[in-house]
């Protein structure tokens, strides 16, 4: 079985603290050992941008993560291997694990859309318009309402990734926002980690409008590990913590709603501290599997859900 993943924070961590991921227990979720040992092709690789940075200090921000991802990437090519093409993408097997960045926010462009094509050719190719506070593409689902949609620019951004043949990421979008999204989009989107509303219901997560969109668009929705978005109030003292159980609740709940052939996972690891009981870190995805097959649930489902609705 492969893993393919939509959302890890692992360079971002590496950038800021200076972790090596070729430890096994050197603080990362993700490292190059456990991804060995489940058999991980490809990670999506977050560009997260805070909110005190704007402007020409959000874009420097973006650039220095990506070059740590660089610098990694040609100084252990046994390790890691940058996916910039489709080709690329379906060279990856039994070697190195594919990298891809991707912007978890749009502040690194700066509302400039020249800025765009420069990411591209750094080997970005999706954006997640916002995060949790707004930028200047739109509201994120942290801000209080009521929110705004799409700005002109946010139109215009979209616009110009889908020239290029970037994602659409609508991860942290509000409603208004992603209404707004849906009706700008011409190729499919993506909502690269998140829950659903149907166990946990929060701005944050996806509702069955929202699932049944992205499939209706041949997109890909990612399933995050974060325990608050799949149990509420999973992490108060004395409160029943997440599981695997809960994950693939969420799982096959997608599944119902937008197809088996739209639903993936995108774990989110390396973005939080307190990880579900059963899924400290990528080593423990075997974990996740058995709870599906316990479920009834078939092989070729579970590789479509671990690896092949990502790599299509």
């Amino acid at each position: 079985m492969h893993y393919a993943d939509a959302h890890a924070d692992t360079f971002f961590r590496i950038t800021l603290e200076d972790l090596d991921p070729l430890m096994r227990d050197g603080g990362l979720h993700v490292n190059v050992p456990r991804m060995r040992d489940v058999g991980q092709v490809l990670q999506v690789c977050s560009v997260f941008t805070p909110k005190r940075y704007s402007g020409k200090p959000a874009e420097d921000f973006a650039r220095r993560i990506i070059s740590t991802l660089d610098s990694w990437a040609e100084r252990h090519p046994e390790a890691f291997k940058r996916v910039r093409t489709r080709e690329d993408l379906a060279g990856l097997g039994d070697g190195p694990t594919g990298l891809i960045p991707w912007l978890e926010g749009a502040s690194p462009v700066r509302g400039e859309i020249g800025l765009v094509d420069e990411f591209f050719k750094l080997g970005v190719r999706g954006i997640g318009l916002v995060h949790n506070h707004a930028n200047e593409v739109a509201d994120g689902c942290g801000v209080p309402d009521p929110r705004t949609g799409l700005s002109e620019f946010g139109r215009q951004l979209i616009a110009r990734m889908e020239q290029l043949g970037m994602a659409v990421d609508c991860a942290h979008l509000p409603q208004p926002v992603f209404d707004d999204v849906m009706g700008c989009v011409t190729r499919p989107p993506c909502i690269s980690h998140v829950g659903v509303r149907r166990y946990v219901d929060i701005v944050r997560n996806a509702d069955d409008a929202m699932l049944r969109a992205i499939g209706e668009r041949g997109g890909f929705v990612g399933i995050d590990f974060y325990p608050e978005h799949l149990l509420k109030d999973a992490l108060e003292p004395g409160h029943e913590p997440a599981t695997v159980e809960h994950i693939a609740d969420h799982l096959q709940h997608a599944v119902n709603v937008c197809g088996e052939d739209h639903v993936g996972l995108g774990g989110d690891f390396d973005g939080f501290n307190d990880a579900c009981a059963d899924l400290r870190h990528v080593g423990d995805l075997p974990n996740l599997e058995r709870a599906l097959h316990r479920r009834g649930v078939g092989e070729s489902v579970i590789a479509k859900l671990f690896s092949g609705n990502l790599l299509r």
